[in-house]
């Protein structure tokens, strides 16, 4: 957890300590229910927000142990998250964490975009 910045690919094992559903609706076309929710995942290091989306969030889960590969590391609205997007993937994983450190919460840090002239 402690290497991860801004704009950089993540591919690490994380323990999802809460799933929070921040958007459920139906398509348009009254199809499949669309989800995105925000997670606090994260090591025995530190933590970090993630968004996972429909049918990530079969395995992103209160308490599973999951590996994403070739996700994003971005700031939003000045605090960094984890994006996984359509190049990249999240699986069950079976490395053993144990615990998730909360102090070390990698998206309380506030960014600010400075321009270098």
């Amino acid at each position: 957890m402690s290497q991860l910045e801004p704009g950089s690919r993540v591919n690490m094992h994380l323990r999802v300590h809460s799933v929070r559903v921040t958007r459920e609706r139906r398509r348009y076309d009254g199809g499949a229910l669309n989800r995105v929710a925000e997670c606090i995942v994260g090591d025995q290091y530190g933590c970090i927000k993630m968004m996972a989306f429909d049918d990530q969030l079969e395995i992103v889960r209160e308490g599973a142990v999951i590996c994403i590969r070739n996700a994003h590391a971005n700031v939003v609205k000045e605090h960094m998250r984890i994006e996984v997007d359509r190049w990249a993937k999240v699986e069950a994983s079976t490395e053993s964490i144990p615990t998730v450190n909360q102090q070390n919460n990698a998206s309380d840090i506030a960014y600010e975009l400075v321009v270098k002239q």
